[in-house]
C-alpha cells in the first residue's frame, strides 16, 4: 500500500488493515535514491510477503515487543542488518521472552499459546540522534522515546518536501498512547518522550497500529502534549 512517494505499508495486522498476519504491527518500507529501510519487522509469519517488496538495506525497530520484532530473525537470515535501541538487542539475542514481555502477551491472549520468539543475535545498537541516509535528500533520524518500553525509538523521516514520524507504540492518532502493565512501561519517561515529540514539525504520523495520518500529523503530537499540560495522561489504546 503506497502511502507517500517514499513510504509503503508492506505489512499490517488485525489492529490495522489486515494486509498480513493478524499479529503484525504496521511495517513500513522507506526508500530513497540509494537505500531503503524497514520500520519494524512484524511478528514473524509475514516475512515472505514483506520481502516481495524487495530486500531492504536495514531494519529499524521501534521496540522489542514481538509484534514489532518477531520477524527480525528471519530477515537477518536473509542478510538484512537489524537495529534497535538498547537493551532490546540483548533481549533479542537471548530470546528473552520476559525482557520482551512475550510471556505477558501470551498470558493475555495477545500471542497464541504456540507463539515463540525466535532469538536474533547481532542486533546493532541505535542511539538517540543516529541518522540513516537513504539518498536523494531522504534521511531517518532516531529519537529515543522510552516509556511504552525500554529502548523505544521513533524515527523522523525527512525528505526534500515532506517530514513524517514513525512513532511505533509511543503515540497514535488522536494523541492516544499505549500504557501496559509491563516491567519496562514507565510513566515519567513516557511523559518526557511525549513532550519532546510535540516539539517536532511533521506532516505525517505513521504509528505502529491503527489509523495513519498523511497530513497535519503534528496535531496528534500536540494533542498528547496538551493533555500532559493539564497534569493528565492521554487516553490509552489498550
Amino acid at each position: 500500500m503506497r502511502l507517500t512517494e517514499h513510504v509503503t505499508l508492506v505489512a499490517s495486522g488485525a489492529a490495522g488493515f489486515d494486509l498480513t498476519d493478524p499479529l503484525d504491527c504496521h511495517v513500513y518500507l522507506v526508500t530513497g535514491a540509494t537505500g531503503s529501510a524497514l520500520i519494524d519487522a512484524g511478528a514473524g509469519r509475514s516475512v515472505p510477503e514483506i520481502l516481495r517488496h524487495g530486500r531492504p538495506d536495514r531494519v529499524l525497530l521501534t521496540h522489542g515487543h514481538a509484534d514489532h520484532s518477531g520477524g527480525a530473525a528471519e530477515l537477518a537470515r536473509h542478510g538484512v542488518p537489524i537495529h534497535a535501541g538498547a537493551p532490546v538487542g540483548d533481549w533479542m539475542a537471548a530470546g528473552d521472552e520476559a525482557g520482551l514481555s512475550v510471556d505477558k502477551g501470551r498470558a493475555a491472549g495477545v500471542y497464541p499459546p504456540g507463539y515463540d520468539f525466535p532469538p536474533c543475535p547481532g542486533v546493532r545498537a541505535v542511539r538517540d540522534g543516529d541518522e540513516f541516509d537513504l539518498g536523494g535528500g531522504v534521511t531517518l533520524r532516531a529519537i529515543a522515546t522510552p516509556g511504552h518500553a525500554d529502548g523505544h525509538t521513533c524515527y523522523l523521516l525527512r525528505t526534500p518536501h515532506h517530514r513524517a514520524l514513525f512513532s511505533g507504540d509511543c503515540v497514535f492518532h488522536g494523541g492516544r498512547i499505549s500504557l501496559q502493565n509491563l516491567h519496562d512501561c514507565r510513566v515519567p519517561e513516557y511523559a518526557a518522550s511525549l513532550e519532546a515529540l510535540a516539539r517536532l514539525e511533521v506532516d505525517a504520523l505513521f504509528p505502529g497500529h491503527h489509523e495513519i495520518s498523511l497530513t497535519r500529523g503534528g496535531r496528534h503530537l500536540t494533542a498528547a502534549r496538551d493533555v500532559l499540560a493539564r497534569g493528565l495522561l492521554p487516553g490509552s489504546t489498550t
